[in-house]
């Protein structure tokens, strides 16, 4: 009798959120947050200006599982702020990281 075979691949993600929003991710080898917006971001406990990048799982072999909560900056939406010139990309976070999947044959 064959048993069944389980592979392990591994995966990158790719995502991008542009308002707030609490996440939780099952084996992951590796992740990195990207704020590619103007407006600055709270991850967690951290705060990422635009165009600032963090690591938060640094690719040393093991797994982990991830709970992110990212809360964007309030912004000034009134005729007078510099932010209302704009009205794309004020908010945007990328998060990309690789993850183990799991497929049974």
């Amino acid at each position: 009798m064959i048993k069944d075979i389980i592979t392990i691949n591994t995966g990158v993600v790719f995502l991008k959120f542009k308002q707030d929003n609490e996440l939780t991710i099952d084996d992951v080898t590796t992740l990195q947050v990207v704020n590619s917006g103007f407006v600055s971001v709270f991850v967690n406990d951290f705060e990422l200006a635009s165009k600032e990048r963090l690591t938060i799982i640094p690719p040393d072999g093991t797994t982990s599982k991830v709970e992110l909560t990212i809360r964007f900056a309030t912004i000034d939406s009134s005729p007078t702020s510099d932010f209302s010139l704009f009205t794309w990309n004020k908010k945007e976070i990328d998060i990309i990281y690789k993850k183990y999947i799991r497929c049974k044959n």
